[in-house]
């Protein structure tokens, strides 16, 4: 292949890849948001299981990753870090060897400290995407919940 068909390609991949776009949205809003939770030592994978453990009380990191479509290692590096802030607590389950994970005391009162914060990235973010962008998002989440719940 020579630079000219090379380059051909790449202008279709440029211009049609969906993955390229969805990568460099994900890094954007991910970005706009991080810097509003970052004067909390908190990032939005962080707050998002945060969010999900206040939600459900508690959950194994099997279910956190699942739930949230995060891969293991990421789940637990998060989780670890999160554990070493104090902001969740570890605990045995049942069988002795499955974890079970919920917010402290510590993790609630960050929780409601970065609040108002996120509640500004929203506004950002949706501003940023207009109405009809976040309309779109929606749109998309509903769609791909609903291709992974039934596969």
């Amino acid at each position: 292949m020579n630079k000219k068909q090379a380059a051909e390609l790449a202008q279709t991949f440029a211009s049609d890849c969906i993955a390229y776009r969805v990568r460099v949205l994900n890094r954007v809003i991910t970005n706009l948001y991080d810097s509003v939770l970052k004067p909390f030592g908190i990032t939005v994978n962080q707050t998002t299981i945060l969010a999900m453990l206040n939600l459900v009380g508690k959950a194994r990191p099997g279910k956190i990753g699942k739930q949230l479509h995060m891969e293991k290692s990421t789940v637990s590096r998060n989780l670890e870090r999160m554990r070493k802030n104090g902001w969740i607590q570890v605990a045995d389950g049942d069988s002795g060897t499955a974890r079970i994970l919920s917010v402290t005391p510590k993790g609630r009162r960050l929780f409601a400290a970065l609040y108002p914060e996120w509640e500004n990235a929203q506004a950002a973010a949706a501003r940023l995407l207009g109405d009809a962008g976040v309309d779109a998002v929606q749109t998309l989440h509903e769609a791909v919940e609903g291709t992974t719940r039934s596969s």
